[in-house]
């Protein structure tokens, strides 16, 4: 059975954010969904404009959960207790739960950054978090910690799509969908 991925998206979603993630994972043998909040295209963080797979609903459940950034998204997603639940509930039955960019936002207003020892976000949205988070901010790229994966902006959305196709399918295939897509192995 392919491993399943669920992303996010809101209008104001980071286009990259998503569709990087998307493309990556489908290459690499990964069913991916692309579930928005509401009916209906989303027009993204740049005004590119998307079509979900689905609405998300309650009942969604898959191996990674994925939430891209681009603020006005994020603020669409910390408004939203279906999304809070969800990703609770992906973090407590041991699903990859995976944020890029201001995501990551979510998942402390979800209470799962308490458990990680590091995570990141964009720099631009470090101040936000409480204070008690301080000592576990990493500049790092990519942060890996649990089953929490945790990323900086749209230019590291190869590196962080890698990662989660790295968990869900191994580094072979990951070492595979990087040579077919001419992105440098390091």
């Amino acid at each position: 059975m392919k491993p399943r991925a669920l992303i996010l998206c809101a209008d104001g979603s980071e286009e990259m954010e998503i569709v990087i993630p998307l493309n990556l994972l489908r290459r690499g043998g990964v069913e991916v969904t692309l579930a928005s909040l509401a009916p209906g295209m989303i027009r993204g963080a740049r005004s590119i404009v998307l079509q979900p797979d689905a609405v998300l609903d309650e009942s969604m459940t898959a191996d990674a959960l994925i939430l891209p950034g681009g603020l006005p998204g994020v603020e669409h997603f910390l408004r939203n207790e279906l999304v809070l639940r969800l990703v609770k509930r992906h973090y407590e039955k041991g699903a990859w739960v995976c944020a890029i960019c201001a995501a990551p936002l979510v998942l402390e207003q979800a209470g799962i950054l308490e458990d990680v020892t590091a995570f990141t976000s964009h720099p631009g949205v470090e101040e936000r978090f409480h204070a008690r988070l301080a000592r576990k901010y990493s500049q790092d790229r990519v942060v890996v910690s649990g089953p929490v994966i945790t990323s900086r902006a749209p230019g590291t959305a190869f590196e962080f799509s890698a990662a989660i196709l790295a968990r869900l399918q191994g580094d072979n295939v990951v070492e595979t969908v990087r040579r077919n897509v001419l992105y440098p192995c390091d």
